[in-house]
């Protein structure tokens, strides 16, 4: 089912930064991917928080942009402890994803540590799953972030925590497909393909809508009539990045609110969402994206 593209589509996700059963398999084990537990809390007041109250600019959307950048340094941030996958997964013979642990003779104690974690929590199923299975609270825990959906889940944690939104529905998990994959897949019929994405957040600030990179500490303006709510097949409504100005990117399904996970916590239930912005449904509902010039 899952073609020898995989590690670096998957790895395209995280830059940009991405079984048979369904997410809920992980939600009904952990609650929210975005719940704000005891160590997202140690992390906001006592790694975050600091920075931010000693930060000149005081507006929401510069205020924002700084926990993103906070939570993407070098140092403070969440990849402290990063493994690249392709450090623990292989093909075998047959192109079959599995755990390889290949150079694990790299990784310091603690990084074998967290991924002997990670196999027993988020691999049993499959393998890929680690990339949008951990929760918030786990990828502050470890500091091993590597994909976008890491990010962008571990950034509205630490927001809720610090009360840094009034409205819960001003804040959201946002799931974007790339629009040349998604072209390619629905004009094949191949539901096996796997499509690349973005995972990011989306905050209403003043009455507009922005579309805040937490990847990339950057954002974009939506357009005015922009509506989360109105995010459903078969229309398209696109998005781009200055990070990447060559890529389009296609929304397909957005939170509530922010305890909204999305329930993207596989990579089926992904590609599920990509095709048809449903976890549960596999099928192609989105039309054929058209650029349209302003």
């Amino acid at each position: 089912m899952i073609k020898k593209t995989i590690i670096s589509s998957v790895m395209f996700i995280s830059l940009f930064l991405f079984c048979s059963l369904s997410s809920s398999v992980y939600s009904q084990e952990t609650g929210s991917l975005l719940e704000v537990t005891p160590i997202v809390e140690n992390y906001a007041f006592n790694v975050v928080k600091p920075m931010l109250d000693s930060y000149s600019k005081k507006d929401k959307l510069s205020q924002l942009l700084k926990v993103s950048e906070i939570m993407t340094d070098s140092k403070l941030g969440l990849q402290i402890n990063a493994i690249e996958p392709s450090q623990f997964i292989i093909y075998d013979k047959l192109e079959t994803l599995k755990l390889g642990f290949l150079y694990t003779f790299n990784l310091s104690s603690e990084q074998k540590q967290i991924l002997k974690n990670w196999r027993a929590k988020f691999m049993r199923l499959n393998p890929a799953d680690v990339f949008f299975a951990p929760s918030a609270s786990d990828i502050i825990e470890t500091k091993a972030a590597f994909g976008c959906s890491h990010y962008a889940r571990s950034f509205i944690a630490v927001v809720k925590a610090l009360n840094l939104v009034s409205h819960p529905e001003d804040i959201r998990y946002a799931i974007t497909s790339k629009s040349d994959n998604y072209n390619q897949a629905l004009a094949e019929g191949d539901k096996d393909m796997t499509i690349n994405g973005h995972q990011f957040v989306i905050v209403r600030i003043a009455g507009r809508w922005i579309g805040l990179n937490t990847s990339k500490s950057e954002w974009t303006q939506l357009p005015d009539n922009f509506i989360p709510d109105s995010v459903f097949p078969p229309q398209n409504i696109s998005v781009q990045f200055a990070s990447y100005p060559e890529v389009t990117f296609l929304f397909r399904k957005i939170g509530k609110d922010f305890n909204d996970d999305c329930n993207d916590s596989s990579l089926t239930s992904l590609m599920n969402i990509y095709r048809s912005g449903d976890e549960n449904n596999p099928d192609f509902k989105w039309e054929k994206y058209t650029h349209k010039s302003r």
